[in-house]
């Protein structure tokens, strides 16, 4: 299914507002990582920035630190085993898109692959990193964003066609949201 291009800058902030676990894919179009994060947050709905944690041990973060360039891939519940196994492998020695049968997929405005699966994507430019320690939060500026129109729909997902998105609870243990409750306005 193609995906659609989506205003950046009032839109691209909604595809993280649930609190989902993204893959985040690092490299240069020739050595590639992905590292699944569920320790991000939107922050900036103007321009679109957000912030994702990174570990600086990590084989992915001196990818990002050789162009500053990454992508945040929104997965389904369809690749939960992709996800857990991206959050659990080192890719030092695995090619990880191999390992868990995921498509590189052509950025638009970065050198790092998009995740073909994924049912949305951001790219994003580091503009800021701040040392945690052994950790980094990288805060980024979103420089496009792609969405499958069956899942995005009236700037807000949609999950009228079985979307079912993903929720880090520890471990190999995910939940999924798959629906919309509005609350009674006071």
């Amino acid at each position: 299914m193609d995906k659609i291009n989506i205003e950046t800058s009032l839109q691209a902030y909604r595809l993280v507002n649930p609190g989902v676990v993204f893959l985040v894919s690092t490299g240069n179009g020739e050595k590639n990582n992905i590292y699944a994060a569920a320790w991000n947050m939107p922050i900036k709905k103007e321009p679109g920035m957000l912030a994702v944690l990174c570990d600086k041990s990590h084989y992915s973060y001196s990818l990002i630190c050789e162009n500053w360039e990454l992508g945040i891939n929104i997965p389904d519940a369809s690749l939960v085993d992709a996800v857990y196994g991206c959050g659990a492998t080192s890719g030092r020695s695995l090619d990880k898109f191999e390992a868990f049968h995921l498509t590189r997929w052509k950025a638009q405005m970065i050198a790092p692959p998009l995740i073909k699966e994924a049912v949305a994507h951001l790219e994003c430019r580091v503009g800021r990193v701040v040392d945690l320690g052994d950790t980094v939060l990288l805060i980024c500026h979103i420089l496009a964003a792609t969405v499958d129109p069956r899942h995005f729909k009236n700037n807000a997902w949609n999950f009228e066609n079985g979307l079912r998105l993903l929720h880090h609870v520890g471990s190999n243990s995910f939940s999924v949201s798959s629906n919309i409750i509005n609350a009674q306005k006071p």
